[in-house]
């Protein structure tokens, strides 16, 4: 199956879904041609390093102005940026997509979905356009007429869509794609010792592909407070925040990685997960069935995320940051919570969800007569 897979690298979970999809279409189809397309660089690599810098500047230094703009965004029209990236971009990308012929066109980004959904509405093409939403939660620039189907994380999540006027035909709750290493569970007892890792009561501490967040305070705090237990920090690309860890002279077992491709590996050595909430993150927590607590969500995205995994009783969220390593050495001891934390995170886990995706479309694309 012949697809064209259109992303942004604003924020990490948009090419995580994006690449986890590719997977699974290549698993089932090795012979197909399936291509990434990074929209905004496409557009201009100026524009997408500037919209990259200032988004994260924003989420980094002011985000409660992210979370207003994010709030305040939900319904509003007035700004149509599909519209608007259509006068400028049309002919380019009707080109690239009748070039390269694909069967299926698969959005993992708002501002992806919203321009190749305006080449559908203008009668440009005529593919076959799915949008896979990347939260736990349904924000309305998300919704495009246009596109064939909308996939969510969870069914849970259906009354969302239904108010925003999505006819449920349209919907599939298929989960947030994932890698397919993230469907198989390593013991936890194997992954210690695989990675060289002691038997003790085990936190994993994760702050996104940036590192970000109060992850040097929560840690420390974490190390006063806990007795003989294992701490891990992957830092991601936050290279001052890891060379900081590693200068510290810590009571308990400690470890701290860079960027890893192993954090399935990791997840599944740990007795619980301390973590921004952003979607895909929280959905790979969920795949190894590990409590997530909730730590420096940003506003507006990762606070819904947040909202829900609470709700459905697979987190806790910390009310107050300054007493995490208190809170965290309390839960770390209740074995009754965890392992109720644990059955719930198993419950809403949804590791399949690529290939799920992969299976609604297949359903539709090979009636179509340009499939």
């Amino acid at each position: 199956m012949d697809t064209l897979i259109f992303s942004a690298s604003i924020g990490a979970g948009h090419d995580q879904v994006a690449r986890a999809l590719k997977e699974e279409i290549l698993r089932r189809h090795p012979e197909a041609r399936v291509s990434i397309v990074d929209t905004i660089t496409y557009i201009s690599p100026i524009l997408n390093k500037l919209m990259l810098e200032g988004y994260l500047n924003m989420v980094r230094f002011t985000p409660r102005m992210w979370g207003r703009i994010y709030t305040r965004t939900e319904g509003d029209s007035t700004l149509d940026i599909g519209s608007l990236a259509y006068r400028l971009l049309a002919r380019a990308l009707t080109r690239v997509i009748k070039d390269y012929s694909p069967q299926a066109i698969i959005c993992t980004h708002p501002f992806s979905a919203g321009l190749i959904a305006t080449l559908k509405r203008k009668g440009r093409i005529h593919h076959h356009l799915t949008t896979v939403i990347t939260d736990f939660t349904v924000h309305s620039y998300w919704i495009e007429e246009g596109v064939d189907l909308l996939c969510l994380a969870h069914e849970k999540l259906m009354y969302l869509v239904q108010e925003l006027g999505v006819p449920e035909k349209k919907v599939a709750t298929t989960g947030i794609p994932i890698l397919s290493k993230f469907q198989e569970k390593m013991n936890k007892q194997e992954a210690r010792n695989k990675h060289a890792l002691k038997d003790l009561p085990t936190v994993l501490v994760m702050g996104g592909a940036l590192g970000m967040g109060n992850i040097t305070q929560v840690v420390k705090q974490l190390d006063q407070n806990c007795t003989d237990c294992q701490i891990i920090v992957v830092a991601g690309r936050n290279e001052i925040l890891k060379n900081e860890l590693l200068h510290y002279q810590w009571r308990n077992e400690f470890r701290v990685h860079g960027f890893v491709n192993f954090i399935h590996e990791l997840m599944a050595a740990s007795d619980l997960v301390l973590t921004k909430p952003g979607g895909v993150t929280s959905a790979e927590a969920l795949s190894q069935g590990r409590p997530i607590v909730v730590i420096s969500p940003i506003p507006g995205q990762e606070d819904r995320n947040s909202d829900f995994l609470t709700e459905q009783g697979a987190a806790i969220r910390l009310a107050d940051e300054r007493f995490a390593g208190v809170k965290i050495s309390q839960l770390m001891t209740d074995a009754p919570r965890l392992q109720a934390l644990s059955q719930m995170s198993e419950r809403l886990a949804k590791p399949e969800a690529a290939a799920a995706v992969i299976d609604q479309i297949e359903q539709v694309v090979k009636s179509l007569p340009y499939a």
